[in-house]
């Protein structure tokens, strides 16, 4: 393929970069070295921001909360040990989901809304007000999830299993939402620390001892080259070690859970 790109009026044999990239709505490249009439690079050419790790983590939540109810709903009545190892992965669940909103909350949003051109300022208001529904939610799931450990009876679990499937259903629509349009938003109004920013704090929320099985639950349906870059930012000890055992410890847990490492 020939890399070179025809610029009228400027460089007459430009080769492409890392920094350059082909837009399908333009139909053609746009590249860093093509210079504005003030002599610097337009602002509004930059390469998107890559926000697939987003992505990732989305897939891993949303499956893990789909197959939560049938997890509740398969421990027997009296079963006191399988309801707390239900229980401890809920526990987990719900602590990523809040991390991650949290992330979001803090450094996501308020950058956005300084950037977002007016008609796109409702589809952020949509996703707070999601994010309330959804805290909401796992307030209900939590208090449900204290019952049904403490009574073990089909009761409190059929009410645990009403509670999972409601929040299930809410991050579905949320998380369909923000992939559709405020992905795309942020991906071309953020910069690269400013995504990272997100990511990073996200990470630093999960306990080091958490970290091999976590890991793990993004490695099952991940994109491997997204996996990569995120283990990046790990340090060097945890970025060997934690992709070598990840996809064991999510098959131990997911076994002790639902009954099969690949559920």
């Amino acid at each position: 393929m020939n890399n070179t790109s025809y610029i009228p009026g400027e460089i007459l044999d430009h080769r492409h970069t890392t920094n350059c990239f082909w837009s399908h709505e333009r139909g053609g490249w746009v590249c860093a070295m093509a210079r504005s009439g003030s002599g610097t690079a337009d602002e509004s050419d930059r390469p998107l921001v890559d926000v697939r790790d987003m992505l990732v983590v989305h897939t891993a939540l949303l499956r893990e909360f789909r197959l939560a109810p049938g997890a509740v709903a398969r421990v027997p009545a009296g079963a006191r040990a399988r309801a707390a190892t239900v229980d401890r992965h809920l526990n987990l669940l719900c602590d990523l989901l809040r991390h991650h909103h949290t992330g979001e909350d803090e450094l996501l949003w308020p950058t956005l809304r300084t950037r977002l051109p007016a008609q796109a300022l409702a589809q952020l208001d949509e996703a707070e007000a999601q994010h309330a529904a959804i805290d909401q939610a796992l307030q209900h799931v939590g208090t449900s999830c204290c019952s049904w450990v403490e009574r073990v009876d089909a009761d409190s679990r059929d009410m645990l299993v009403e509670a999972l499937q409601t929040l299930h259903r809410l991050l579905a629509e949320h998380l369909d939402a923000e992939e559709r349009t405020l992905l795309p938003l942020a991906a071309a109004h953020l910069t690269d620390p400013e995504w990272r920013a997100v990511g990073e704090a996200g990470a630093a929320a999960i306990p080091k001892s958490k970290m091999p099985l976590v890991f793990g639950m993004f490695s099952y349906e991940g994109d491997p080259d997204v996996l990569a870059g995120m283990a990046k930012a790990a340090p060097a000890l945890p970025r060997l070690v934690v992709p070598l055992i990840a996809s064991r410890v999510y098959a131990r847990r997911a076994t002790q859970v639902h009954g099969t490492p690949r559920p």
